[in-house]
């Protein structure tokens, strides 16, 4: 059977919603919007970014609930809605008339309206339609973050310039609806389980959700996903401060974020191979191990665009491993049976760790003088998860008689 011949239109669809959904334009265009915003408004940073972290601590809500509503009302229904609800958030926000409030309250909004297009959504489609080949389908479906990496900060960078910060959050709103809705209005379809499928518990078995949250694998993930995101939320959203406050220019900056894109995507489309073939916690360890290195030669040598380059290449590959060891990670441990409320649970640790790294990263350089602190601290991080994969001990049995069933 050819997996990705016959599920090709839903693979495609879940990589473009991953690319226009609300994590990845999120993630990677913030940091271009603080000093523009800031300016205009007289706010601190760390005021800035509270509005990150009310937006992903609502994630504690919205995870779980669209992990239950998917079941009930269907994911291509909850992704398009999700999709319309993102460009309405952004132009919400938008229209900020210089309230520090109004600012919580749009970015709590946008929370709600987005939730729909949370990564939630998109990887649940593939549990049907891929067995075999699941990883390197999560890879494909979430490099659609790194696509969004690539093309994001050049052209955030030009609308803010060209025009203001304002019209930036519209047009990148708006785009990602006109380019996303389409594709998954028309291609974004789970697959039809046959009578002969739904009688073989190899291929639907799994864990509920309260049965989950019972096994100490469910929290040891959690932990980990909270360890990697504080490091990767933080670098993410802070890179351009990071990297100016080392001497380099904007606009150098710009170009070195787009070349995080490119290795986001080969992290996701290399981790989803990788996992596939071999032992996922021990890949997970190995790719964690390089930015401990990039960490370290940002902290120990003076930053040029060369080591600017090399340090980019080594936190986008793992920033392109840990959603889809998320993913992949909590398929193959609980099933797929339940696996859209089980992740949106799972998915909750990210986001509070997504959400309090950028004022956290932030404050602590503010009170230290600098970003060396906490870049030694995300180092001691990285190792705790890096543990805490190795932690996970091995799949569960019905994982395995998945694979072997498939293979017959």
């Amino acid at each position: 059977m050819n997996e990705f011949r016959l599920g090709w239109g839903a693979l495609f669809a879940a990589t473009i919603g991953t690319m226009c959904g609300i994590i990845t334009i999120t993630n990677y265009s913030q940091g271009f919007f603080v000093g523009p915003v800031t300016q205009e408004f007289g706010w601190t940073a760390a005021e800035f970014f509270l509005g990150f972290t009310v937006f992903m601590g609502m994630g504690l809500v919205t995870a779980p609930v669209v992990g239950s509503l998917a079941k009930k009302y269907g994911i291509r229904k909850l992704g398009m809605m999700g999709l319309v609800g993102h460009a309405i958030g952004y132009f919400v926000i938008s229209l900020n008339p210089n309230s520090l409030m109004f600012w919580y309250f749009s970015w709590a909004l946008f929370a709600v309206l987005a939730a729909g297009s949370l990564p939630i959504i998109w990887t649940s489609v593939l549990n049907g339609w891929f067995v075999k080949n699941r990883g390197k389908a999560i890879g494909i479906t979430m490099a659609g973050t790194g696509l969004g990496a690539f093309l994001l900060p050049p052209i955030v960078e030009y609308l803010i310039s060209a025009y203001d910060w304002r019209t930036a959050y519209r047009v990148i709103g708006l785009g990602a609806l006109v380019i996303s809705l389409p594709i998954v209005w028309g291609l974004f379809k789970e697959k039809e389980i046959t009578a002969d499928q739904s009688e073989n518990a190899a291929t639907t078995w799994g864990y509920t959700r309260e049965e989950a949250i019972r096994t100490k694998k469910f929290w040891i993930l959690g932990t980990v996903m909270f360890c990697t995101v504080i490091v990767i939320a933080g670098l993410m959203s802070n890179f351009a401060r990071i990297y100016t406050s080392k001497g380099l220019e904007i606009s150098t900056v710009a170009q070195i974020a787009a070349i995080i894109g490119i290795t986001v995507v080969l992290g996701r489309l290399l981790v989803g191979i990788l996992v596939d073939r071999f032992y996922a916690p021990i890949v997970a360890s190995i790719i964690f191990l390089m930015p401990i290195i990039a960490l370290w030669v940002l902290i120990t040598t003076p930053l040029t665009f060369g080591t600017g380059v090399f340090i980019a290449i080594c936190i986008g590959i793992a920033a392109g491993a840990e959603l889809d060891l998320l993913a992949f990670l909590t398929s193959k441990y609980f099933g797929p049976s339940d696996y859209a409320k089980i992740f949106g649970l799972i998915f909750a640790f990210f986001t509070v760790g997504a959400g309090i790294a950028p004022p956290l990263y932030g404050m602590i350089a503010q009170k230290y003088g600098g970003y060396d602190t906490v870049l030694m601290l995300s180092i001691v991080l990285i190792v705790v998860s890096i543990a805490c994969f190795l932690m996970l001990g091995k799949y569960p049995k019905e994982a395995v008689n998945e694979m072997d069933e498939f293979s017959k």
